[in-house]
């Protein structure tokens, strides 16, 4: 779907870090011997993260260069296969072929709360959660939940987590990941603090101030959960979130040095 954006024009001297401790979009840059593969949210789409996961392995790199991907959070509820997502995801950690980090989005969060209060976390069935269960087989009835089966589900969910192996994929969620001039985040940050100082609820919730910031930042922040028709690129971000639940389009972003393009 989408092409080459070409190459970076290589900066001169004085372009590099135009002010101090800020770096914009065509300055930034991956370290040597990483190629990153930033992928935005899944949404339970198993079948688009099988597609891009084949088009990754088969993507031509040197005997040098090591893979990494990033899942940007967001990978369950709404579409119909999130157990089949984390399924995909750990079996390609078993082969070691490439390197993976995933980030825990507000659908993750989600999905937490209900593990943990049930009772009082039932909103999560109408964002997508329903979807979830079923794909563990867990039935929810439509318009006939209450407590009593919130907390039978919920134990349900535990189970089949455990018996699937997904609850160690749930303790490995990250809030935020930082490779070379890069941020990785499922949301985006806020631009009058520094990245130290981002909470979850920053980097899993945030639309603005950070949508509408237009200067530099001390990293450019690649970032999913605002969906778009195409990946937006921005001096001090790219969003990856295009909707693939219902768009059918699951966007990647590929990084190596100092060039980025879409897969």
């Amino acid at each position: 779907m989408f092409g080459w954006f070409g190459k970076k024009k290589q900066p001169t001297e004085t372009t590099i870090r135009s002010k101090a401790g800020k770096v914009g979009l065509d300055q930034a840059s991956v370290p040597e011997g990483v190629v990153v593969y930033a992928i935005g949210d899944i949404h339970g789409r198993a079948d688009l993260l099988e597609q891009k996961l084949a088009r990754i392995m088969a993507d031509p790199v040197t005997g040098s260069q090591k893979k990494t991907v990033i899942y940007l959070g967001d990978l369950v509820d709404r579409g119909l296969k999130s157990r089949q997502v984390i399924d995909l995801i750990l079996t390609h950690e078993e082969t070691h072929e490439i390197d993976q980090v995933w980030l825990m989005g507000n659908h993750e969060e989600f999905m937490v709360r209900f593990l943990e209060d049930p009772e009082n976390s039932m909103e999560w069935l109408t964002y997508g959660g329903a979807e979830t269960l079923l794909s563990y087989n867990i039935s929810v009835a439509a318009g006939a939940f209450n407590a009593q089966k919130a907390i039978k589900a919920a134990e349900d969910l535990q189970v089949a987590l455990q018996e699937a192996g997904h609850d160690r994929f749930f303790a490995r969620f990250k809030d935020s990941f930082e490779l070379g001039d890069y941020l990785f985040v499922h949301a985006g940050i806020d631009p009058e603090k520094p990245i130290a100082g981002q909470g979850p609820e920053i980097l899993r919730w945030i639309r603005e101030p950070f949508l509408s910031f237009s200067g530099t930042l001390a990293k450019v922040v690649v970032h999913g959960h605002t969906v778009t028709e195409e990946p937006t690129v921005r001096n001090h971000r790219i969003g990856l979130d295009t909707g693939a639940y219902y768009s059918g389009q699951l966007t990647c972003l590929r990084l190596e040095g100092r060039d980025y393009r879409f897969l």
